[in-house]
């Protein structure tokens, strides 16, 4: 296993606790090659949970929100599409 990572989630950064069962989520889908957590920043607003940013070149980009605080989320993938649903139907996503 490599250095920092926890099956396909790096851990290079801390973790929102609020966001760690979504993580873990989106780490054991088929379609998802790794999901990396970026850093921590202060935002107000009390709102938890993920929303969808934009598609990248390698995959996906999301915010997770937890009490005052930010993160961003990388998820690689070649099937964008696949994943989004599958955040969806799980409830980790607001329908489209």
């Amino acid at each position: 296993m490599a250095k920092y990572r926890q099956g396909k989630v790096k851990r290079q950064h801390h973790v929102l606790r609020e966001l760690e069962a979504g993580l873990a989520f989106i780490g054991q889908l088929p379609e998802v090659d790794g999901v990396i957590p970026g850093t921590i920043k202060p935002k107000a607003g009390g709102s938890t949970g993920f929303s969808f940013q934009y598609l990248t070149s390698s995959g996906i980009k999301l915010i997770g929100r937890s009490g005052g605080a930010a993160q961003e989320v990388f998820i690689i993938t070649a099937h964008p599409q696949a994943v989004l649903e599958a955040l969806r139907r799980e409830g980790l996503l607001p329908p489209a």
